[in-house]
């Protein structure tokens, strides 16, 4: 440590002085120990800069990683966000689907309306059989009365001669 001169004096007389000579001094060597302090302090900052240099470019750029991530993480998020509601959607869907589905299944899987339509169809089947001969008997019957009357026509066109008219108008 620096001893630094008293910069007041006092006199005999209990008066104190500052000789001008000796404050001129000590404030020269003051400022030269604050320049030199400076000094050193620049170089010092310098030096921690210099060291601390690639520190701060690899702190630099781990910021700007991170402010990519954070943006990816962004843009990510809510492309999960869109594709959990449409997951939630069509799993609702589903579940209509599967609702709809078991209905059918039990409805389906309850014989009685199948065995009932078969039953229906093989009784459809045996009256249209039984139509047919009705229809075919009727046919046949019908023929047999137009040949009964044809005949009957012409045995009585053969049994009442007309006399055919005379030769001429007034004969």
């Amino acid at each position: 440590m620096i001893n630094y001169p008293t910069l007041f004096t006092v006199c005999h007389d209990g008066v104190l002085v500052c000789p001008f000579l000796s404050l001129q001094s000590y404030l020269d060597k003051l400022q030269e120990d604050i320049g030199k302090t400076l000094e050193k302090v620049s170089s010092r900052e310098k030096y921690i800069n210099n060291q601390l240099e690639h520190l701060i470019q690899e702190y630099r750029s781990a910021q700007a990683k991170l402010s990519e991530a954070k943006e990816h993480y962004q843009q990510a998020s809510g492309g999960v966000t869109e594709r959990t509601r449409v997951l939630a959607e069509i799993s609702e869907e589903l579940e209509k689907v599967k609702q709809e589905m078991e209905e059918k299944g039990s409805s389906m899987s309850d014989g009685a309306p199948v065995v009932k339509i078969k039953q229906s169809l093989t009784k459809l089947k045996q009256e249209i059989v039984q139509m047919d001969v009705r229809i075919g008997v009727v046919e046949h019957t019908l023929l047999q009365a137009k040949f009964k009357e044809k005949s009957n026509m012409t045995r009585d066109m053969h049994a009442t001669n007309i006399p055919e008219p005379a030769a001429g108008p007034f004969a």
